[in-house]
């Protein structure tokens, strides 16, 4: 140590001595002191058991509550019941109602399943229905258009003129063609009204026959003859 150095730490001597010496305090934890509960008043509705409950919970034996009153009652103990059973139900009930639910699925899997089998196989056959029926229609079409073609040429008219061609005379043709299909269809009207009319009193004199061919009521098939009278001795 260099001598101005030692020369200035023993100037600071005597001056360090006259400082203040501390002194050791011993560290005490603080605690406070525990909470002492005093009864309240007693429950304003003594039928509140929730309240008395709660009183109870935080006093103990100091709230006054009798505890025989907190115990549920027997009603109360079966709508507890109820409402577990329905949210929270046994575990043999839950695999029971999903296996159920898992034996409806595969039902109509297969169901599912047997109707897709049933149309394909049917498939070929409701194809070659609906090809007849196009063909039945078509049919019917040149059919209808054959009739319509003669009634023109019934009338006189020739044919209808074909799309894209100059319509002479073909307003006057197409009314005459609907007054021959009105005329056709009174004509049909009229026939199965007749036909109607026939057959009607065709039945009402089959009823007559079989009415006058059954005999009355109360009569015999040999009601002119005379009973036979028992013979036998009188006494």
């Amino acid at each position: 140590m260099s001598a101005p150095l030692r020369r200035a730490l023993l100037a600071l001597g005597p001056a360090r001595s006259r400082l203040p010496e501390p002194v050791p305090v011993p560290v005490r934890p603080y605690r406070a002191d525990p909470l002492r509960r005093r009864a309240g008043p007693a429950p304003t509705d003594p039928e509140d058991l929730r309240a008395a409950a709660r009183r109870f919970g935080r006093l103990g034996e100091a709230s006054g509550v009798p505890v025989w009153r907190l115990w549920p009652s027997p009603e109360q103990l079966r709508e507890a019941e109820a409402e577990e059973r329905e949210w929270d139900p046994p575990l043999r009930e839950v695999e029971a109602v999903l296996e159920q639910r898992e034996r409806e699925e595969a039902r109509r899997r297969k169901e599912r399943a047997e109707l897709v089998s049933r149309s394909l196989a049917a498939m070929p056959a409701r194809v070659a229905a609906w090809r007849r029926d196009r063909e039945a229609a078509r049919e019917r079409a040149r059919a209808e258009a054959a009739r319509r073609q003669r009634l023109l040429a019934e009338a006189g008219l020739g044919a209808l003129p074909r799309p894209g061609t100059p319509a002479r005379g073909s307003a006057r043709a197409q009314e005459l063609l609907e007054d021959l299909e009105k005329q056709r269809r009174r004509e049909e009207k009229k026939r199965r009204r007749q036909e109607r009319e026939e057959a009607a009193r065709s039945a009402l004199a089959a009823a007559e026959a079989a009415a006058a061919a059954r005999p009355l009521p109360g009569t015999g098939p040999e009601s002119g003859e005379s009973a036979p009278r028992p013979t036998g001795g009188s006494s």
